[in-house]
Order: structure tokens, then sequence, then C-alpha cells
């Protein structure tokens, strides 16, 4: 009787030999480690005398950005930039016409019209401001796809392809 007693001691000791192992502290130590998390600290300072590869205008707001004046003349190759561009960015949803008619349009919310007097009587910088920004309602920020000066040939693209300027209301 004694025998069996030791043998169910030693099964039920050796059974719960693992869940203590894994209890131990080294068990912890991929779980537990010093590391920095995304965003927990402060952004790395700015190197001294470093210059941005582009620079663009700083505006706070839309109102401000109406103020901005096109940097890029709208001549040919800047309208022919700006189609390129449009038609990468944002055709998708605009469609290739401007009118709102894109694939992504059709499926979700129409964008707006750029065909249309409401952006059309828009100053350059508020145009550039929205593809910068976004938009009031749903168009996303293009700030990190398009280049400042591409942003100015998009908008002579709008303004002179969609609008009174180019003819082809």
């Amino acid at each position: 009787m004694n025998r069996i007693k030791w043998i169910c001691a030693a099964v039920v000791v050796t059974a719960f030999i693992p869940a203590y192992c894994y209890a131990w502290p080294w068990s912890w130590d991929m779980f537990d480690q010093p590391s920095v998390k995304a965003q927990e600290s402060k952004a790395l300072a700015v190197p001294k005398g470093s210059v941005p590869a582009e620079s663009e205008p700083f505006v706070k707001d839309r109102v401000q950005a109406g103020k901005l004046r096109n940097p890029s003349v709208a001549d040919v190759a800047s309208i022919e930039r700006g189609k390129y561009k449009f038609n990468i960015h944002c055709a998708t949803c605009h469609g290739e016409g401007g009118k709102g008619d894109g694939l992504v349009g059709q499926k979700y919310v129409t964008p707006t019209d750029l065909t249309g007097d409401y952006v059309q009587a828009k100053p350059d910088g508020d145009i550039y401001f929205t593809i910068k920004n976004g938009g009031l309602a749903i168009m996303p920020s293009y700030g990190d796809a398009v280049t400042p000066a591409d942003r100015w040939h998009i908008v002579n693209y709008i303004k002179h392809a969609f609008g009174k300027k180019g003819g082809a209301k």
C-alpha cells in the first residue's frame, strides 16, 4: 500500500514539474525585456546644419493656403506632368475626366466634381492644400505621396484641362 502511495505521489510530482519550471523567472525573459515601443519617446532632433531636400511653404489652414501663389507656370510641360500624376493618384476616385466617376468613386462616396464651378473658382493654393492635407470629408491626404512640385502641376492640370482656362468644360 505504501508503494502505491509513493508511485501516485511520484506521478503527481512529475506531472506538475513542467508547470513549475515554466513559472520560473527565465520563462519571462523574452516577454519582460527592456525595449522602446513605437512613438514612446520623442522624435530625434534635426541635425544641425541640415537642409530639407525639397522645401514647401508652411500654411496652417485653408484660408492661408488660398493666398499661396502657384510657382509652376501653367505651360504644356507642367500640364502634361500634372496629367501624368493626376492619372496615378487622383483618377481612381475623380475619374480621368475629373467628374468624380472613377472606379473608387463609383463604389463609395462620390468625390467632388473637379470640372464644376466649386473647384474651378478656388484659388490654386486651396487646391494644393487639399491635395496635401486631404479634403473636408473623405479625401485622404496625399502629402506623403505627391511631391510639392507635382502638387502644383496637378493644380495646373485641374484648372486648365477641366476648367474654363483650358476650355474643356
